[in-house]
């Protein structure tokens, strides 16, 4: 793996290729869904040669498999027993299966500790890790190397800050609302002493306004990463947050646009085929959330290309009634400057309708209410808001706090 990094791109694309006709070949011979798709093509696993290939192979979605017996999707000389079990969280609105070889999760936990070491992480600093599930516990860790302390995002926010003063760390992994949530505590109680030097986010979208919050309260830089369950990680950023630096020895990342692959620069959906996963491959597996390439190269040095996570999840797009597609950024951005507003999640129930659930703070007012409706109006046109205060906004069972759900997206 560290060699890999030290390759320059002509071996680096040569490694890729080679790890592509690899998993091409197994997932042919080994995986049902895999042959039949192949075949349906008219297509022979020695047509793919390098990731230029790639095209000839029709991109697959969620809903083409969801449906499908496990069976027919994972590997029939992979003994499964011996797998980790990886759904995903369902934020799309269905679970799927996913089943890991241990050896390819252990790569994406080195490749973790080689990311936090080349951000400036000591093997012997102390690492607090709330909700972030791709951040297994290992027996170096009891050995005091990337000494880490797991801890619940069910927890209550004051047991959770209990829990870091006592153990003290320098370094946090979270989800980006579990960071939210906590660094809002913090912030609104006060409390002192609480600091890191580097907070990891991934397996959500990270808001500029959470980057901001989490980076202040902690006064600590953040390192975002981008991912799935179904294909690992798939980029990261840097120290100078260029962009997200694609892991080509790990994926193969393309944007498609209209079924075709975008020009760089240019938005389209992320699609990606996993190089490491034998047990249950992803070949041209379209995560549907919107990026783009990136023609310039990095000032770090890092000879690995970039990418743009353009508008977060696809769970994160507003559709309205006059045909317009935006960003849910555009609105939970906003909502933290109304005064009054703890916690809150936004629901678009209809087109032109939404529901805002917030928990009060301790300045709210009637007017709280009035400036919700207000903006929603201002940004998204002639739509019913319904704004309703809630004791608390439940968590997903993953422990991730939604604040945008759409059910109008598939």
């Amino acid at each position: 793996m560290m060699r890999n990094r030290r390759l320059n791109p002509t071996d680096l694309k040569k490694y890729q290729d080679k790890k592509l006709r690899a998993i091409v070949n197994h997932s042919y011979d080994h995986v049902q869904y895999y042959r039949s798709l192949f075949k349906e093509a008219k297509l022979k696993p020695y047509d793919i040669k390098t990731t230029e290939d790639l095209t000839k192979i029709p991109a697959s979605r969620k809903e083409d498999i969801r449906d499908l017996p496990l069976k027919n999707l994972v590997a029939n000389n992979i003994d499964l027993s011996k797998c980790i079990r990886w759904d995903t969280s369902g934020s799309s609105g269905v679970t799927l299966p996913v089943l890991w070889e241990k050896k390819a999760m252990l790569m994406i936990y080195l490749f973790n500790c080689l990311l936090q070491l080349n951000c400036g992480v000591k093997i012997t600093d102390r690492q607090v890790v709330i909700g972030a599930d791709w951040i297994p516990t290992h027996p170096i860790q009891e050995m005091g190397i990337f000494k880490t302390r797991r801890i619940s995002p069910f927890d209550k926010l004051d047991t959770q800050i209990k829990k870091i003063q006592e153990f003290d760390p320098k370094i946090m992994t979270a989800y980006p609302s579990c960071a939210r949530a906590l660094a809002k505590e913090i912030k609104d109680k006060d409390i002192q002493g609480i600091k890191m030097r580097s907070v990891f986010t991934g397996g959500e979208n990270l808001d500029p306004y959470t980057r901001r919050l989490v980076e202040n309260t902690f006064e600590a830089e953040i390192f975002d990463g981008y991912g799935a369950n179904e294909v690992g990680v798939v980029s990261v950023e840097c120290a100078k947050h260029c962009g997200y630096h694609i892991l080509e020895d790990f994926v193969v990342c393309e944007i498609l646009r209209d079924g075709e692959q975008a020009a760089v620069g240019e938005e389209g959906e992320i699609t990606v085929t996993n190089l490491t996963n034998y047990a249950m491959p992803f070949i041209r597996y379209n995560l549907e959330d919107q990026g783009s390439l990136i023609e310039d190269k990095c000032s770090c040095g890092n000879p690995l290309p970039l990418m743009k996570i353009s508008q977060g999840r696809k769970s994160e797009v507003i559709r309205l009634s006059d045909g317009r597609v935006i960003s849910a950024l555009a609105v939970y951005c906003h909502l933290p400057f109304i005064s009054g507003i703890k916690q809150f999640q936004v629901t678009q129930e209809k087109l032109d309708r939404f529901e805002v659930k917030i928990t009060k703070e301790t300045t709210f007012t009637d007017r709280t209410l009035e400036e919700i409706e207000k903006m929603m109006k201002s940004l998204l046109g002639d739509v019913e808001t319904d704004v309703i205060t809630v004791e608390n906004i439940p968590k997903e069972k993953t422990g991730k706090s939604k604040i945008f759900i759409s059910k109008i997206n598939p």
